[in-house]
């Protein structure tokens, strides 16, 4: 319930558009009524000889029946349009607002959740959200008032026992009974949720690696997992629908002995003379009708679990604190964009030993530099402290003299460009993938970015060019060309003044490699440039830093032709030694 009232405050923009929806709902439920109960009484007055005579000079029967009809097919087409308007709505709030929470948090916040996980969550779990308002909210406001609305009347025209039997019925069986279902759905509901999850990131990393788990002959073993995960998803979308099927049951069992009550004590009444006889038709359809209003029920009921699982989820996403936070008053950005790393202490989560402790690190303004390290060492994790993806234990990173932790990230992010070493390639054109990163760029700057880049002559060999679709995660490009990619990506970013290349070399071969460093070094002009990299043997770029393995204990030194001596410890089992 808690999270229910939580998601009512997050959708407060789309309340107009609830509550219009509801009024719609409601008044078309009413006209039903009416409709159903004028058109009863109106036919069994005529057939009473006299009585419909003597009525027919107060009010017109059939123009009641008529507006019901035209205010009840009005009114569900309406219904229709607001309803689903507002839950449209509802799920675009919802969505954006998990989008805003996850830019907050992404990526070091996500680092625990599996491939696909999060794309689940936005997509599977948020969709489930229809049902809160569409099929839950209100339903149950339109069965309540429907059910109030027919026991008045009863009450009023009929027997007021009879009115409290039905009231009995209504409640228990037609309201209160598919919900006393849900504890045997519960854990099935919760259950169908999580398997939803796991069988689209188990597709997703299926057909991913499937040409890997094709040759390594996995690939049976792993859609044999796969399809028992659909049966269980199955068994546990039947033992939903079993409860949903009692809560249906248990409605018509009320709407039958309610009937039966009102016909057993109409009868007797309109015997005795105390209920008229077209009275009493107009009551008995009116009831029929009211037991309508709440057929929605039993399936709200049964898919609350899984709403409440899937709220669950999105709100654990919700809740995760932001690794880093924007300062509250932001210092403006440097004049200068000297780098330095100053006893930087960091250490991933779920390790006792840091990546990094008591790392120094500087990188003047207009100074080119490349960081040899091998695999592993913590060169990602160094580029994500630089634009603060993560912030150190320990220790403090300046820029210009100011800790980055008092600049605003956008400005921050804006003056240092990253080119991942795993660079996210959207499934688009080449241009397409470009101007995510530069919207206002030509078709002039993007071939210049990809020439200054070494992709300039291979784009242009293409059929289509600039307009190629690269496929799903860049499946057509080759891990080099992804990367090289990614770094014309950074050239397009003419605001940034430190560039921050992570294995830009990776998957080229050695003249390609040297050549596009040598490039890279001309290309950035009179920016700062900072290359990581694994491969000792390219040529050199300014100040180069080696490693090598050793013992888990031991702590390194770097040495630098300007610089005094640098204690670096990158990793529990690497010593670093500098060369120039």
């Amino acid at each position: 319930m808690r999270d229910l009232l939580r998601l009512f405050r997050l959708w407060r923009p789309a309340w107009p558009w609830l509550l219009a929806a509801l009024a719609v709902a409601l008044v078309t439920t009413l006209a039903d009524l009416a409709l159903m109960a004028t058109a009863g009484w109106f036919v069994t007055a005529m057939a009473a000889a006299g009585l419909a005579a003597q009525t027919m000079n107060y009010f017109t029967p059939s123009a009641i029946i008529r507006a019901a009809a035209i205010l009840r097919t009005g009114g569900r087409w309406l219904d229709r349009v607001l309803g689903h308007e507002a839950t449209f709505r509802l799920l675009a709030l919802t969505r954006v607002d998990l989008f805003r929470r996850l830019a907050e948090i992404a990526p070091a916040g996500l680092d625990d959740l599996r491939y696909g996980e999060v794309a689940a969550r936005l997509k599977l779990d948020v969709d489930r959200l229809e049902l809160v308002f569409l099929r839950l909210v209100a339903p149950l406001v339109v069965a309540v008032a429907v059910g109030g609305v027919t026991v008045a009347a009863i009450a009023r025209c009929g027997d007021g026992r009879i009115a409290v039997i039905v009231a009995a019925l209504f409640g228990l069986g037609g309201l209160a009974a598919p919900f006393l279902a849900r504890p045997a759905t519960r854990l099935a509901g919760a259950r169908e949720v999580a398997a939803a999850t796991v069988l689209r990131r188990g597709v997703g990393e299926h057909l991913e690696g499937l040409a890997a788990l094709i040759v390594t002959g996995d690939d049976e073993r792993r859609a044999a997992a796969l399809a028992a995960r659909l049966d269980a998803r199955i068994a546990d979308e039947t033992r939903v629908a079993n409860g949903e099927a009692l809560g249906r049951i248990a409605q018509s069992l009320s709407r039958d002995a309610a009937l039966i009550a009102l016909l057993a004590g109409g009868a007797a009444a309109v015997a005795a003379g105390r209920i008229a006889t077209a009275d009493f038709t107009a009551l008995t359809l009116l009831l029929l009708a009211g037991f309508e209003a709440v057929g929605p029920i039993p399936a709200a009921a049964a898919g609350l679990a899984a709403t409440s699982a899937a709220l669950r989820r999105l709100f654990d996403l919700v809740d995760r604190p932001p690794l880093v936070r924007d300062p509250a008053t932001p210092a403006p950005l440097p004049r200068r964009f000297d780098l330095v790393c100053d006893a930087a202490r960091f250490t991933h989560a779920g390790r006792d030993r840091p990546t990094f402790d008591g790392f120094d690190f500087t990188l003047a303004e207009g100074e080119r530099r490349r960081i040899d390290w091998p695999s592993g060492a913590g060169k990602s994790t160094l580029a994500d402290l630089l634009v603060r993806a993560r912030d150190p234990d320990a220790g403090e990173i300046r820029l210009g003299g100011v800790p980055i932790t008092a600049l605003a990230l956008a400005d921050l992010r804006a003056a240092i460009a990253v080119a991942p070493q795993r660079p996210h390639v959207f499934a688009a054109s080449i241009a397409e993938n470009l101007r995510a990163f530069a919207p206002w760029a030509s078709e002039d700057d993007l071939r210049r970015a990809l020439t200054l880049a070494g992709l300039g002559p291979t784009v242009a060999a293409l059929p289509d060019g600039l307009a190629t679709f690269v496929g799903e995660g860049g499946a057509r490009l080759s891990g080099g060309e992804a990367r090289r990619l990614a770094v014309a990506r950074i050239f397009l970013r003419d605001d940034a003044h430190i560039l921050v290349l992570d294995e830009p070399t990776e998957g080229l071969d050695e003249p390609t490699a040297a050549a596009l460093l040598a490039q890279l070094e001309e290309a950035a002009a009179n920016r700062s440039l900072l290359i990581f990299s694994h491969r000792a043997e390219t040529p050199k770029v300014a100040v180069e830093i080696r490693t090598e393995w050793t013992s888990p204990s031991a702590v390194g030194r770097v040495t630098t032709p300007d610089a005094p001596i640098e204690r670096i410890l990158l990793a529990p089992h690497l010593v670093v030694r500098g060369t120039t």
